[in-house]
């Protein structure tokens, strides 16, 4: 398979009044969920929307997410969601998402580990993505391969140390 982008914008949608807190802009929540339902539109690119799921009987689960808060969003602003393959292995994705208002600012940043996940057994357990699957994963790995690397990815979070 050629080297191809994850489609962009992942997800588009506008702020809904329901989510935004006592602050007076979107809660942190709100910004998961709009991560969240990029990852779902990844997952379709990769061939892990609902027929590659029953299909297969794998699916795609979250190991760890970071979210970097950079400009608040309000009340009917517009988002778009663009992201990329960073790294991968035959289980794991590494995922770099960025989301944008309307007025072309980042808002956040979101980096995630997912697992290909087996459903069919007794237990779900960690597992290779299917063929068809990691050649997508590769494909849209190497389009995006030459970009530097995000200057916030794989950063932890910690405050100095008591000596």
């Amino acid at each position: 398979m050629s080297q191809a982008a994850l489609p962009a914008p992942l997800f588009q949608t506008r702020v809904q009044r329901e989510w935004i807190d006592y602050n007076g802009h979107m809660n942190d929540a709100w910004y998961a969920h709009v991560f969240s339902k990029s990852v779902d539109r990844v997952m379709s690119a990769i061939g892990l929307d609902q027929d590659g799921r029953a299909r297969t009987s794998r699916t795609i689960y979250t190991l760890t997410m970071t979210i970097h808060y950079l400009n608040e969003v309000h009340a009917g602003e517009a988002l778009a969601v663009r992201g990329r393959i960073l790294a991968h292995d035959d289980k794991r994705l590494h995922l770099w998402l960025e989301m944008t208002r309307g007025d072309g600012a980042t808002a956040a940043l979101n980096e995630q580990m997912l697992l290909c996940v087996d459903q069919s057994g007794e237990k779900p357990r960690g597992a290779p993505f299917e063929e068809d699957q990691i050649a997508r994963i590769r494909a849209f790995h190497a389009f995006d391969a030459d970009k530097a690397w995000p200057k916030q990815a794989g950063r932890g979070i910690a405050l100095a140390r008591p000596a």
